[in-house]
């Protein structure tokens, strides 16, 4: 009887030791990722977090219980969080709601649809609970074009070919890229539509991409070239380009090609900054989808790496992915990888009056982001952020600028050989 007393005390000890290390289990960080597209909330731990969630109206607000984490952590790591910006979340506050819970309440600003999930432990992050603010009323990109104005009619004056009653928001019936080649035998097609293309900086939020030595993040910069690329095709006319993130917040894979399709887009291009395990490589490269594998050793590595970014970035699996699945078997496909070959020829033909290239040709491996069936879609290396002399070519102005300049280039020189259809400016979504 002693012994087996002794026993149970021995394991009753040995669980209150174990709920009291829980109870104790602070949380390393919160981060906070702020966006139109949706508001992003990470916990991370080093256990899994259990938690529980309710949502409660008049006013809006979410209240999500955390079980056997050390309250001081979390009130810390909230502190200043929010910003003022942010559409969806006004306050956020923390407190002791029962022995061995917190309760953190998001006040909100509008209703939301929530989605939360638990990621194990990938790179350099721990276990991490993400809370997903969605509105209930998702932002549609075409919409979003809509609602800005068009200042490129205004400022610049209709070519000499244009109508002369043609409206300020109308686009001219003359060819939109005045150097293609002169073709005696076939003519020039006419476009009556704005040529879209859809610019993705690569990476973002939770996903911050390769690091330089000098600690320069590849999300950063590909944003901000990507911003001075939009700035480029904006002003050229009957020219619009459209960003898939505009800010530091990540967006899975396929959200990236949907948005670009969505808006209808006619061109496709990722804009990332290269790394590798050794500092020493160097040069920019251009890559297109491959249906038949990767052409090289290094091409498979590096498409690896970036279709593992959903998995830093922090996507929920259990919204099943239907869309990337379809791509695989639309026989579109092929006919598409063949236009990306010969956009990445035209780009990388450019951006070889930059930067050293990495290789002479275009690569080609299998991109998750360059799967749209119908759009031609190529993923530009800028340069190795690993380098540290490349690191800081990155980070100059007047590099991004001729880098950016370049793509573009490389983009008109395609249209050139390649004219777009005429269909509807905004075509009905399907």
């Amino acid at each position: 009887m002693r012994v087996a007393l002794l026993g149970f005390f021995a394991l009753f000890l040995s669980q209150f030791l174990v709920a009291a290390a829980r109870a104790s289990d602070p949380v390393r960080a919160v981060r906070i990722w702020p966006s139109q597209d949706y508001t992003r909330i990470t916990l991370e731990s080093r256990q899994p977090i259990r938690h529980s969630l309710l949502v409660v109206k008049n006013p809006e607000r979410i209240v999500l219980d955390l079980q056997d984490i050390e309250y001081a952590s979390v009130q810390q790591e909230i502190a200043d969080k929010v910003l003022a910006s942010d559409p969806y979340i006004a306050s956020l506050r923390a407190g002791r709601y029962m022995p061995g819970v917190v309760r953190l309440v998001l006040d909100l600003k509008q209703e939301v649809k929530p989605q939360i999930f638990l990621l194990k432990p990938v790179g350099e992050y721990g276990h991490r609970l993400v809370l997903d603010l969605y509105p209930v009323e998702p932002v549609d990109p075409l919409m979003a074009l809509l609602d800005k104005p068009e200042p490129r009619a205004e400022a610049r004056p209709a070519p000499a070919s244009a109508p002369a009653e043609a409206k300020p928001d109308t686009v001219a019936r003359s060819a939109p890229f005045p150097d293609a080649p002169k073709a005696a035998a076939q003519p020039r097609t006419e476009v009556t539509r704005l040529v879209t293309i859809a610019l993705d900086a690569g990476h973002g939020g939770e996903d911050p991409g390769a690091r330089g030595r000098g600690g320069s993040r590849e999300k950063h910069v590909t944003l901000i070239i990507a911003r001075k690329l939009k700035t480029i095709v904006d002003a050229e006319p009957n020219m619009r380009a459209v960003l898939t993130r505009d800010g530091d917040y990540y967006l899975p894979l396929r959200t990236r090609v949907e948005k670009a399709r969505r808006v209808k887009a006619d061109l496709f291009v990722s804009i990332h900054a290269d790394a590798f395990v050794r500092p020493h490589a160097r040069g920019s490269s251009v890559f297109a989808l491959s249906e038949r594998g990767a052409t090289s050793a290094a091409a498979r590595w590096l498409a690896k790496r970036e279709n593992d970014a959903d998995l830093i970035g922090g996507v929920n699996l259990d919204v099943k992915d239907r869309y990337l699945a379809q791509t695989l078997l639309d026989l579109s496909q092929t006919a598409t990888i063949q236009d990306s070959l010969k956009l990445a020829r035209a780009v990388l033909n450019e951006i070889g009056g930059v930067n050293s290239l990495h290789k002479d040709d275009v690569e080609q491996a299998g991109f998750a982001v360059l799967k749209a069936p119908d759009i031609p879609s190529i993923l530009v290396e800028t340069a190795f952020i690993s380098n540290p002399e490349e690191e800081q070519r990155l980070n100059d102005d007047a590099y991004q600028d001729r880098m950016a300049h370049a793509m573009f280039r490389g983009i008109k020189r395609y249209f050139a050989r390649n004219p777009p259809l005429s269909r509807s400016t905004l075509a009905t979504l399907q």
